[in-house]
């Protein structure tokens, strides 16, 4: 925690959120604060948050930003799988240049990680098990994976993972970290209590860090991680390296 001594019309600036704080009156124990910030950053008393928890529970909007734009990416590669299937020049032209748009604003989300697509080292058909709690996420990025020669099953959320799991042991998990009921971390602690990375393989899909989720992916038991907005292609061909049968 920062601690700071400020005087009466002094202020405390947050210049990345574009937020200010202003002491504009102190006296005895009180002190009364002015506020300006965005209209989309919202302020609450810390009493108003304990008597209405669920304001506090609502998903970031860099949060919701990122699984929009992740949503986005996945829909468009399955789109232009589906459109090459059928041979729409056209159709993948207007595509492209839909595309080229989706990647200039997702570089304003999400670092660049510079890798070129290498090869796929192998033709046989993996399974993965893939968790997302998010329906058009789940749906669309199986979809795309179905069509570029995974067989794949879906789960809700931790909790359904670890049913399938009981009784299949697919050669990958891709997992969303932020679900309810039974989240990424606990997710894989439980994997890795039954599989070692021999095994089955973990890969984490999120819009969040490591370090914002406080761990290590290695020490947990995670294999790879990837930030939404995904790359398609790059997670693509990640997985086809990842997943290669010697």
């Amino acid at each position: 925690m920062l601690v700071l001594s400020r005087n009466v019309n002094q202020q405390v600036v947050f210049p990345d959120l574009e937020v200010a704080i202003k002491i504009v009156k102190a006296e005895h124990d009180r002190v009364k604060l002015g506020i300006k910030a965005p209209s989309n950053v919202r302020v609450f008393r810390e009493e108003l948050l304990a008597a209405n928890p669920e304001l506090a529970g609502k998903k970031s909007s860099r949060h919701e930003a990122r699984n929009s734009l992740n949503t986005i990416a996945v829909g468009l590669a399955l789109l232009r799988r589906q459109l090459e299937a059928a041979g729409c020049r056209d159709a993948l032209a207007t595509l492209n240049r839909i595309e080229d748009e989706v990647r200039s604003f997702s570089r304003q989300e999400t670092e660049q990680s510079g890798q070129s697509e290498p090869p796929a080292k192998s033709k046989n058909r993996q399974r993965m098990l893939l968790v997302e709690d998010d329906q058009n996420e789940r749906e669309l990025l199986a979809g795309f994976l179905r069509m570029a020669g995974f067989d794949v099953d879906t789960a809700g959320d931790g909790t359904d993972a670890l049913d399938y799991l009981r009784g299949h042991l697919p050669n990958a998990v891709l997992l969303d970290m932020i679900m309810p009921r039974c989240d990424g971390l606990t997710t894989v602690k439980k994997i890795r209590e039954r599989y070692s990375r021999t095994q089955l393989k973990i890969f984490a899909v999120t819009g969040h860090t490591p370090e914002e989720l406080g761990c290590v992916e290695q020490q947990i038991g995670i294999d790879r991680w990837f930030r939404k907005p995904l790359d398609p292609q790059q997670l693509l061909s990640t997985l086809r390296n990842e997943l290669i049968v010697v």
